[in-house]
C-alpha cells in the first residue's frame, strides 16, 4: 500500500418495508436506528492448485498484505437507510518483508424481498507474496487481480431476517429458523501472475452458473445465537475470446457465511465471516483458487425514535 491511508467503502442496502403506530390521534413513525463501530479484515488470495507452468509455484498460496480496518456504521431499521464505511488502520504484516498491497474492495449484500438476497463484489488487488519456507517470502509486486461478480439467491422457506444478520447485524435478537435456497451468478475475473505465465499478458475470464445451500440460525445460549449460509455452485466459463474460439471448463465453487451474535436490550455483538471460493484455469493450464474472505467483529447500539414528518424526501428512503 502507498503511504496514504487507502479507503474501503462497502455499502450494504438493506431493502425491506416500512413498519409504524399510531399512539396518539396523530399518526408518528417509529424507528429504530442504529450505530456500529467495527474491526473487519478483507483479502482476496489465490491458491496454485495445478501444475504451473513455473514450478516453484506448485502448491503455494499468493497472499496480499492486507490491513486491519476501522469502521462505522448507520442506518435505521425497516428503511433504504443503511451504510458502512472503513479505513484501513495498518498492514498486517511489515511492508518492507512482505511487499505492498494496493487494493480497492467493494462488496454489497442487499435484501431486496423477504426472500431474495443480491451479491456484488468488485475487488481489484496488485502486490502478492508467498512463502518458500518460514523466513523465505517472495515478493510478487506484479502479481494483480481483479474480480467482478454477482449472484441472486432466493430462500424458500425463510420467515424471518435471521440470514440477514449474516452480513448486516443491527441488534434484533434471532429466531431458530432453517431454509434452502438456489441461485445464480455471473463473474469476470482479470489476472496476471508473471511468475507463471513468464509474460506480462492479462488473462480474462467469464464464467456463470448455478448454486445451492443451506441457511439457518439457532439460539445457543440466551442472548447468544448463530447463524450460518453455505452452499456450491456449479459453473461453466472460459478465457474470453470470440465465441467460436472459446474453450469452456466447469467448476464447483463454494461460499460458507457465518455469523455468532450476543444481544441485549439496546446493544449488541456480532462476529462475523465471509468466505467464498472461485476456481478457474489460467491460460488453459493452471488450476486457480480465488478466495475472498472477509472477518469482522462490529458493535451495535441501538436508539429508538420517532417522527411525524412525512415529505418525497423521507417516503423515497422508505421513511
Amino acid at each position: 500500500m502507498s503511504n496514504k491511508m487507502k479507503y474501503i467503502i462497502l455499502f450494504f442496502l438493506s431493502i425491506t418495508t416500512l413498519w409504524a403506530q399510531d399512539t396518539t390521534s396523530t399518526k408518528r413513525h417509529h424507528y429504530k436506528m442504529w450505530i456500529k463501530p467495527s474491526l473487519s479484515i478483507n483479502y482476496l488470495s489465490i491458491d496454485i492448485e495445478d501444475e504451473p507452468l513455473n514450478p516453484a509455484l506448485k502448491n503455494k498460496s499468493l497472499l496480499p498484505n492486507y490491513p486491519l480496518t476501522v469502521g462505522l456504521g448507520f442506518g435505521i431499521h425497516n428503511t433504504y437507510i443503511n451504510l458502512d464505511y472503513a479505513q484501513s488502520v495498518a498492514p498486517l504484516r511489515n511492508e518492507s518483508k512482505y511487499g505492498k498491497t494496493r487494493y480497492f474492495d467493494f462488496q454489497l449484500h442487499s435484501f431486496i424481498s423477504q426472500k431474495i438476497l443480491l451479491d456484488f463484489y468488485y475487488q481489484s488487488y496488485k502486490g502478492f507474496y508467498y512463502e518458500e519456507g518460514k523466513n523465505n517470502i517472495q515478493i510478487l509486486a506484479d502479481t494483480r487481480i481483479q474480480q467482478i461478480g454477482s449472484e441472486m439467491l432466493y430462500f424458500f422457506n425463510l420467515k424471518n431476517f435471521s440470514v440477514k444478520n449474516i452480513f448486516n447485524p443491527d441488534g434484533d435478537p434471532l429466531r431458530p429458523t432453517f431454509s434452502w435456497y438456489v441461485g445464480a451468478g455471473i463473474y469476470y475475473h482479470k489476472v496476471a501472475i508473471p511468475a507463471i505465465s513468464l509474460d506480462e499478458d492479462t488473462f480474462r475470464h467469464i464464467q456463470g452458473g448455478f448454486s445451492g445451500g443451506v441457511s439457518g440460525g439457532i439460539e445457543i445460549l440466551p442472548r447468544l445465537s448463530f447463524t450460518a449460509l453455505a452452499g456450491m455452485g456449479f459453473y461453466f466459463g472460459g478465457e474470453v475470446n470470440p465465441l467460436s474460439k472459446m474453450k469452456f471448463n466447469q467448476y464447483v465453487n463454494f461460499r460458507l457465511n457465518t455469523s455468532l451474535s450476543y444481544t441485549q436490550k439496546d446493544w449488541s455483538l456480532a462476529f462475523s465471516i465471509l468466505y467464498n471460493n472461485k476456481n478457474l484455469y489460467f491460460k488453459d493450464v493452471d488450476l486457480l483458487g480465488i478466495n475472498t474472505a472477509n472477518f469482522k467483529l462490529t458493535y451495535i447500539k441501538q436508539i429508538r425514535f420517532s417522527t411525524r414528518r412525512s415529505n418525497k424526501v423521507t417516503r423515497y428512503l422508505g421513511m
